[in-house]
């Protein structure tokens, strides 16, 4: 797929969760709390949970033993996600990944998780991650990121902190996609 085309429908497709959580804030009469805390002390542990996340993705891509799911999860990023954002450039990364880091925190963090709580937003969150039968490691690992998210949404009192941490994983992630090395192809010993 072009990168073109990706950057659009992800700016499409986020834009919708952005108004699905903007309407659902005004039909609930939420508030859509964006922090408790002050904006650079969110900003510090968003990219703290960012370099968190990114470092623990790492480790599961390059180091990790090679259990069913890492196994998987190399396998989606070698198979999957090398050839989607093989041609993406600076610019599409960084649209990609503040459309998402914004669209998917207002719903989930900043909609879902007051009105669900945190365990159902977050096993949502990762649901939705998983695009087939081949996807479900992924979709946990979505999940369990979700639930990271959602703890420093509780603990900053809002949806700031968890979008700068999404924004900048993302952003690392598709960096490493683009332009990291392949990942060991280790399998399962049978």
């Amino acid at each position: 797929m072009p990168a073109k085309r990706l950057l659009v429908l992800a700016l499409c497709g986020e834009g919708v969760l952005v108004l699905v959580a903007c309407s659902w804030t005004w039909f609930a009469d939420l508030p859509l709390v964006f922090s408790a805390i002050s904006i650079s002390a969110a900003l510090g542990v968003g990219i703290l949970t960012a370099a968190g996340f990114s470092l623990l993705n790492y480790y599961l891509l390059r180091l990790a033993p090679a259990v069913l799911g890492v196994c998987s999860l190399r396998q989606m990023h070698r198979e999957v996600f090398r050839p989607l954002f093989a041609r993406v450039g600076v610019l599409e990364i960084a649209g990609i990944s503040l459309a998402a880091g914004v669209g998917e925190e207002l719903l989930f963090r900043g909609v879902l998780q007051p009105e669900l709580g945190l365990i159902p937003a977050s096993v949502l969150f990762g649901v939705l991650h998983i695009g087939g039968g081949r996807q479900i490691a992924f979709g946990v690992w979505a999940a369990i990121c979700g639930g990271g998210l959602g703890i420093l949404a509780q603990a900053t009192g809002g949806w700031f902190a968890p979008t700068v941490a999404h924004v900048l994983y993302d952003a690392a992630a598709l960096t490493y996609i683009r332009w990291g090395p392949g990942e060991h192809r280790q399998s399962i010993p049978r």
